[in-house]
């Protein structure tokens, strides 16, 4: 009986390790072709504005400097939000110099795209764009209590020629 336990435990491991992995190739090389252009497009899919005592800040990374033959390419951000079927911005960020994270709070944005979430209950989206390859983006929700909660920027493929739609995992990149 008990051997029979250990072979399923194995297989499962087995079957486990290999989804992985395929899921690990197909994921990782689109994300990395995306990222090959010299701007990249990076989606926050959520923010609020203070709402209760909630804050939302957006981590940009310039990741372009970087162990594997990246020189580092400074250079800057600019926003658009989309929140009850309305477009703000674009907005100018500021510029991102290579090797740093700048984290920027909602408020910071919104002053940039004329967009005010604080205290409104509204909800918006936003597409970064910058003008340095390799860029990463994620947003950081601080509860009253202080429990953060991250939420990753999805990159936007190249491919991808209308903001308003969910890239596709079908096209070719």
């Amino acid at each position: 009986m008990r051997e029979v336990s250990v072979w399923r435990t194995a297989f499962a491991c087995l079957l486990g390790a290999a989804l992985a992995l395929a899921l690990y190739q197909h994921f990782w090389a689109k994300r990395i072709s995306a990222q090959s252009a010299t701007t990249t497009k990076i989606l926050i899919p959520w923010i609020t504005g203070s709402d209760a005592g909630y804050t939302t800040l957006v981590s940009i990374q310039n990741t372009s400097m970087d162990p594997f033959g990246g020189a580092g390419v400074n250079g800057t951000c600019t926003a658009d939000a989309y929140t009850n079927g309305t477009h703000y911005g674009p907005g100018s960020l500021g510029t991102f110099d290579a090797g740093t994270t700048t984290t920027i709070t909602e408020a910071t944005i919104g002053t940039a795209i004329g967009l005010s979430l604080a205290n409104s209950g509204d909800r918006a989206y936003l597409f970064l764009t910058c003008t340095f390859p390799f860029a990463q983006a994620q947003m950081d929700f601080v509860g009253p209590g202080g429990v953060v909660t991250f939420l990753q920027g999805q990159v936007v493929p190249s491919s991808q020629t209308n903001p308003q739609a969910p890239p596709s995992r079908n096209k070719p990149l």
